[in-house]
């Protein structure tokens, strides 16, 4: 019996000394950002360039910079599921809002590196559209505080702003999403007095790291609500930084034309189509949404720096990446693809994503290789020394940083489960009825105004990327076989995936 206890013992002292030796992991997970909007790409507007990203551009110089990166899907609750999982979403018939879930059976990356020693926090936004697990405890994470929503208010983080409308008689709030965060096992709300949701998460992040630092590897997801709407709810200094004329908090300002809803002028609807879908173009929207990406590359370089001055930065990867496309109703700039969140075009899914760890990787690669945000968790798991699951459809990045192979997926799918479908293989992307047509905007001098239409074709589409990558010249009639082909491969793919399910797992009517 005491040999018996001595192997036990030596074999879990081997076990925590190997944990003790695992990196930590951080997944930092922006929302909405633009394709162009960071200062070190090529294609960076002159307005990033002027302010700069300095953080973001300095995790790209110590890390790789994944030029043909793509979520699962152009909106944010279906892709995330497909993050998280490494698999697509589509399997159990999550494509758009409301579909899908999480569902008990699918393990998630938090769930895989919990079994095997690591410390798991979940901070910001979990929007995964319900299922039996999605609160983050009940899929893999120890600890949680951010809100389970498409997205919150910057500033409003208390439960005095929700008592100050339900006293002005309003019961429904639609997406005038604010008020306490969440916390811990029941769900207990915190309120937060005078803050700002993106120093929120990172201190939150900061503390967790201070606290874990020498005990256990530790893996955070830090899933921010920059730069999603409401953007123009920006803390003064920051709106000053990018000279914004007035901020909402200005109540004497009254050419201030964006102010908080007010439930006697308009019901929240009418209010959040102007405001937040480009009913009425903001002349200073574009200012807004630099001044929330300022804030989250500021906080991010505070992440980093606490990781330097505790000298933890050599054992932590971090991946940085955007949930999907950026937004045209926020201002954001995805040049030189076409289109944005919401739609099939290349603005949709195409994201910028960023893999960094100095100590055992080359700084300042770029890789053009067709990936997907699928692939963070065998990446992640094939690092640490887990056992990646057989059944991902994410493949680990692994030999493409290490440049011991160029090429990843042959094909990627997307779908809304009904009639609008795309698919990339190689060079080529064939689309069927991705169309799109939505209110745009223009800038002159910094300010935004009106332009025409940004429309994306009905049809059958076939373009190639690499000479085409703005999707302008369709070739489907000059290669039938190419279409044919690639049709073939959507089809087969398709056949894989479930019929669109309701967040309980129900199959939706047609």
């Amino acid at each position: 019996m005491r040999r018996l206890f001595l192997v036990l013992l030596l074999g879990m002292l081997a076990w925590s000394g190997q944990a003790a030796q695992r990196p930590n992991v951080i997944v930092i997970v922006a929302d909405d950002l633009g394709y162009a909007d960071m200062s070190f790409l090529p294609q960076a507007p002159e307005d990033i360039k002027h302010f700069g990203t300095p953080a973001l551009d300095g995790l790209a110089q110590s890390g790789t910079y994944f030029t043909d990166a793509y979520a699962t899907a152009p909106i944010c609750s279906p892709s995330r599921c497909g993050l998280i999982t490494g698999r697509y979403q589509q399997r159990w018939g999550n494509y758009w809002y409301g579909e899908g879930g999480l569902p008990r059976h699918e393990q998630t990356l938090a769930q895989a590196l919990k079994a095997i020693g690591y410390a798991t926090k979940k901070i910001g936004k979990t929007h995964l559209n319900g299922g039996p697990v999605e609160y983050p405890l009940d899929h893999g994470f120890d600890e949680f505080l951010g809100f389970m929503h498409h997205t919150w208010d910057y500033i409003r983080l208390s439960q005095k702003d929700v008592d100050a409308y339900r006293a002005k008689g309003v019961k429904n709030f639609g997406c005038q999403v604010i008020g306490p965060l969440l916390r811990g096992r029941d769900k207990e709300k915190v309120s937060y007095e005078n803050s700002f949701s993106t120093e929120v998460f990172t201190d939150e992040a900061i503390a967790y790291i201070q606290r874990k630092r020498g005990k256990q590897p530790f893996f955070i997801e830090l899933e921010y609500n920059a730069v999603h709407a409401p953007t123009y709810v920006v803390p003064k200094h920051y709106a000053e930084k990018v000279g914004m004329p007035f901020t909402p908090f200005d109540r004497q300002a009254e050419k201030w034309p964006f102010p908080y809803w007010e439930p006697t002028d308009e019901p929240h609807n009418v209010f959040h189509r102007r405001w937040g879908h480009l009913g009425a173009v903001d002349p200073h929207g574009r200012k807004a949404y630099l001044a929330q990406l300022i804030a989250l590359d500021d906080n991010i370089g505070r992440l980093l720096h606490t990781l330097e001055k505790g000298a933890l930065r050599d054992n932590t990867l971090v991946i940085f990446l955007s949930d999907n496309g950026g937004t045209i109703n926020m201002y954001a700039n995805n040049a030189p693809l076409r289109g944005y969140k919401y739609m099939f075009g290349e603005g949709g899914i195409r994201i910028p994503m960023i893999v960094s760890w100095p100590r055992r990787w080359a700084g300042a690669q770029q890789c053009s290789a067709l990936v997907s945000a699928m692939d963070i968790y065998p990446t992640v798991l094939e690092l640490v020394g887990g056992t990646v699951p057989s059944k991902l459809d994410g493949m680990s990045l692994l030999p493409l940083i290490t440049q011991k192979r160029k090429h990843q997926h042959q094909s990627l799918c997307w779908s809304n489960g009904r009639d609008k479908w795309v698919i990339r293989h190689g060079d080529w992307k064939l689309c069927q009825n991705a169309g799109w047509d939505h209110a745009s905007f223009k800038i002159v001098d910094g300010i935004c105004a009106r332009a025409e239409n940004d429309v994306y074709p009905m049809g059958i589409r076939l373009f190639n990327l690499k000479e085409d990558i703005g999707e302008s010249a369709d070739l489907a009639a000059q290669y039938p076989g190419k279409v044919q082909e690639l049709r073939t491969l959507y089809k087969q793919w398709r056949g894989q995936m479930s019929a669109p399910r309701t967040g309980s797992g129900q199959l939706k009517k047609k």
